[in-house]
């Protein structure tokens, strides 16, 4: 039996929505990132620039064994204002049961603790265009308390109880 894609209640003040990421975008997140939590954990104000300018390049590239088929950046808003970005970038590996995406993921800092970075997470999940993508998975530092509730509330388990070789947890939600 194929399991369904989990459903989740929308942002908790109001709708979430996902848009592409666009250049224009750019000078929304970058203030996020020069947050100390964001760029110790994800990088600095460059690294959303530096994903979109990688877009469609890295697709057809192998990494750790699996090739990648998709690359998606997104722009979260609630009732249209801007608070999250999200990064997604699907792997097919040898013997798996269709595609992995990859996530990474930051709320702006104003707008922390009112349950929008799950919001955030549920709508990659119901994002059509990732409907293929059997397990989602984000790495996160074992220090990042914020991101692992943040992923857990988004219904992902801990793959581990302890770190891989890198220091990193790995989280997932498993669609089938």
């Amino acid at each position: 039996m194929r399991k369904t894609r989990p459903r989740h209640p929308a942002g908790p003040a109001g709708r979430v929505l996902l848009s592409p990421l666009t250049a224009d975008d750019l000078t929304v997140v970058a203030p996020w990132f020069r947050d100390p939590a964001t760029r110790r954990y994800l990088g600095g104000p460059d690294w959303p620039a530096r994903m979109l300018a990688l877009g469609a390049d890295a697709v057809g590239r192998e990494f750790r064994g699996a090739v990648q088929s998709g690359a998606y950046r997104y722009l979260a808003r609630e009732d249209g204002a801007p608070f999250g970005y999200v990064d997604c970038g699907t792997f097919v590996a040898p013997g798996s049961d269709g595609p992995t995406g990859s996530i990474a993921f930051a709320v702006d800092p104003q707008a922390r603790g009112r349950g929008l970075g799950r919001a955030m997470l549920a709508a990659l999940v119901r994002a059509p265009e990732l409907a293929s993508v059997a397990v989602f998975e984000a790495g996160v530092e074992p220090e990042n308390v914020a991101s692992r509730r943040c992923l857990e509330a988004a219904r992902f388990a801990l793959a581990a109880d302890d770190p891989d070789a890198e220091g990193i947890l790995y989280y997932r939600l498993h669609c089938r």
